[in-house]
């Protein structure tokens, strides 16, 4: 299998990506508008390496990636993306990267990044989406590089949703994932989302608020409560990439993180409900 070499630019150095032409146009087609870059001495390099059925999985100069074998396609096109992130995210202490979603709400000097916390199935996309379906400016529904003066880089990544939609999903929403619906792999759809519903690749906005989520089975109305920095960054840890940093560090770093920031707890039951809930919360 022909493989070329590509180079993703980021605000830490050049990721240089020997892969696949295939793999490298899927990836390129998740995220569109992240610039290319020239090789650097100081760049870091991911290589995926494919097996005689197409399968792959990735090695980094930088950090050690996940010995994570992906089937071809979209999998492994997003597995490439998040291998790119850890590269340039573990070539510098400045930055760790979230496994979470965020969208820009407030207005002025209030304006910044709500942060959304759970575990997987804990409903970060849909919340997600349904904010900015509702009004609110989608920054990422499932990875931040944040750096350490707080700001969330954008990278403008196709979002993703699974299908079926929830049974409560309106039907203004059903018809935006059904005009914006680039491409399908199993039972997830993914989202081309025009510059005023998305953020592009490279902006910014200091994160104000961490949210953790806790979502219901049972149907209850949702609530929005004061949460501790211990419990916040509780949370963080496991969501947390920072293979440069040890753990002593790392626990030190997301301690000034929740204490940087608002932090919340959200029960709800419905993320439609929860979404048109946070847009009309009063700024404070």
């Amino acid at each position: 299998m022909t493989h070329r070499a590509s180079g993703f630019a980021s605000p830490t150095r050049p990721v240089i990506v020997d892969a696949p032409q295939a793999l490298l146009d899927l990836t390129r087609a998740q995220a569109p508008h992240w610039p290319e870059a020239e090789g650097a001495d100081d760049a870091a390099h991911v290589t995926a390496l494919t097996a005689d059925d197409g399968s792959v999985r990735f090695t980094a100069s930088s950090y050690a990636a996940p010995d994570v074998v992906l089937p071809p396609g979209l999998l492994a096109a997003n597995g490439l993306i998040g291998t790119v992130i850890g590269a340039f995210t573990a070539a510098d202490p400045d930055w760790i990267c979230l496994h979470a979603a965020a969208v820009a709400l407030g207005h002025g000097e209030r304006r910044g990044l709500t942060v959304l916390l759970g575990d997987t199935m804990a409903g970060k996309s849909t919340l997600a989406m349904a904010l900015a379906a509702g009004g609110a400016r989608l920054w990422c529904d499932d990875r931040l590089p944040l750096s350490r003066d707080m700001q969330g880089l954008a990278l403008g990544l196709r979002p993703k949703l699974r299908l079926p939609l929830p049974d409560s999903a309106p039907s203004r929403f059903a018809t935006l994932v059904e005009a914006r619906g680039m491409t399908r792999e199993g039972s997830m759809v993914y989202l081309a989302l025009e510059e005023e519903m998305q953020a592009t690749f490279g902006e910014v906005l200091r994160v104000r608020r961490l949210i953790t989520l806790e979502r219901s089975g049972q149907a209850q109305a949702p609530k929005l409560t004061p949460g501790s920095i211990g419990e916040t960054v509780k949370r963080l840890v496991p969501v947390t990439f920072a293979p440069h940093l040890d753990p002593m560090t790392r626990l030190t770093r997301l301690r000034q993180v929740a204490t940087a920031c608002e932090c919340r707890h959200l029960a709800y039951a419905d993320s439609f409900e929860a979404a048109e809930f946070l847009i009309r919360e009063p700024d404070e």
